[in-house]
Protein backbone atom coordinates (compact mmCIF):
# COMPACT_ATOMS: atom_id res chain seq x y z
CA UNK A 1 0.00 0.00 0.00
CA UNK A 2 1.59 3.46 -1.07
CA UNK A 3 0.51 6.90 0.83
CA UNK A 4 0.20 10.45 -0.69
CA UNK A 5 1.53 12.54 2.31
CA UNK A 6 -0.30 16.29 2.03
CA UNK A 7 1.15 19.00 3.96
CA UNK A 8 -2.17 20.53 3.83
CA UNK A 9 -5.86 19.01 4.26
CA UNK A 10 -9.43 20.36 4.36
CA UNK A 11 -11.77 20.04 6.68
CA UNK A 12 -15.16 21.92 6.61
CA UNK A 13 -13.72 24.74 5.56
CA UNK A 14 -10.30 24.88 7.65
CA UNK A 15 -7.11 24.31 6.36
CA UNK A 16 -5.24 21.99 8.52
CA UNK A 17 -1.31 21.60 8.21
CA UNK A 18 0.05 17.91 8.42
CA UNK A 19 3.08 17.13 10.45
CA UNK A 20 4.73 13.53 9.33
CA UNK A 21 7.03 12.95 12.30
CA UNK A 22 9.66 9.88 11.75
CA UNK A 23 10.22 9.11 15.23
CA UNK A 24 6.70 8.98 16.36
CA UNK A 25 3.67 6.12 16.37
CA UNK A 26 1.26 7.70 17.27
CA UNK A 27 -0.97 10.42 16.24
CA UNK A 28 -2.20 13.82 18.03
CA UNK A 29 -3.74 17.26 16.50
CA UNK A 30 -4.12 21.05 17.69
CA UNK A 31 -7.28 22.13 17.17
CA UNK A 32 -6.30 25.65 18.12
CA UNK A 33 -3.66 25.41 15.78
CA UNK A 34 -5.51 23.31 13.22
CA UNK A 35 -2.21 20.96 13.37
CA UNK A 36 -2.03 17.54 12.76
CA UNK A 37 0.71 14.99 13.46
CA UNK A 38 1.11 11.64 11.75
CA UNK A 39 3.57 9.25 12.99
CA UNK A 40 5.15 7.32 10.42
CA UNK A 41 7.99 5.28 12.19
CA UNK A 42 6.02 1.94 11.49
CA UNK A 43 5.20 3.10 8.07
CA UNK A 44 7.57 1.32 5.68
CA UNK A 45 7.31 -2.15 7.83
CA UNK A 46 3.37 -1.59 9.05
CA UNK A 47 1.91 0.57 6.13
CA UNK A 48 -1.73 -0.32 7.70
CA UNK A 49 -0.56 0.93 11.40
CA UNK A 50 0.00 4.35 9.40
CA UNK A 51 -3.36 4.56 7.79
CA UNK A 52 -4.88 3.85 11.63
CA UNK A 53 -3.53 6.45 12.91
CA UNK A 54 -4.56 8.75 9.85
CA UNK A 55 -8.09 7.70 10.49
CA UNK A 56 -8.03 7.58 13.96
CA UNK A 57 -7.32 11.89 13.98
CA UNK A 58 -9.30 12.69 11.12
CA UNK A 59 -12.49 10.94 12.42
CA UNK A 60 -11.75 12.21 15.56
CA UNK A 61 -11.34 15.77 14.27
CA UNK A 62 -15.04 15.53 12.63
CA UNK A 63 -16.71 14.38 15.69
CA UNK A 64 -14.89 17.11 17.71
CA UNK A 65 -16.98 19.59 14.86
CA UNK A 66 -19.82 17.23 15.34
CA UNK A 67 -19.91 18.01 18.88
CA UNK A 68 -20.13 13.91 19.41
CA UNK A 69 -16.43 13.87 21.68
CA UNK A 70 -17.11 14.72 25.29
CA UNK A 71 -14.76 15.11 27.65
CA UNK A 72 -15.45 12.34 30.60
CA UNK A 73 -13.60 13.66 33.79
CA UNK A 74 -10.48 15.92 34.95
CA UNK A 75 -8.45 14.18 32.15
CA UNK A 76 -7.70 15.95 29.03
CA UNK A 77 -7.04 12.89 27.31
CA UNK A 78 -10.56 11.31 28.70
CA UNK A 79 -13.04 11.28 26.00
CA UNK A 80 -16.74 9.13 25.19
CA UNK A 81 -17.80 8.93 21.59
CA UNK A 82 -22.05 9.49 21.16
CA UNK A 83 -23.64 9.53 18.41
CA UNK A 84 -26.17 8.00 16.66
CA UNK A 85 -26.59 6.28 12.86
CA UNK A 86 -27.44 9.62 11.63
CA UNK A 87 -23.71 11.37 12.73
CA UNK A 88 -22.24 8.19 12.13
CA UNK A 89 -23.15 7.98 8.40
CA UNK A 90 -22.22 11.45 8.04
CA UNK A 91 -18.87 11.07 9.76
CA UNK A 92 -18.10 8.04 7.11
CA UNK A 93 -19.34 9.95 4.40
CA UNK A 94 -16.29 13.04 5.67
CA UNK A 95 -13.87 10.22 6.64
CA UNK A 96 -14.23 8.58 2.61
CA UNK A 97 -13.32 11.92 0.95
CA UNK A 98 -10.38 12.99 3.32
CA UNK A 99 -8.70 9.72 3.06
CA UNK A 100 -8.93 9.81 -0.85
CA UNK A 101 -5.76 12.55 -0.13
CA UNK A 102 -3.63 9.93 1.50
CA UNK A 103 -4.38 7.02 -1.04
CA UNK A 104 -2.38 6.25 -4.08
Amino acid sequence: MKFKFPKKITIGDVVWKIKYLKDYAGGSFLYKDHTINIGIKHYKNNPTRTLNVIIHELKEIIQVENDTRLERGNNDSDYVFVYGHREHTDICRRLAGLLVEFII
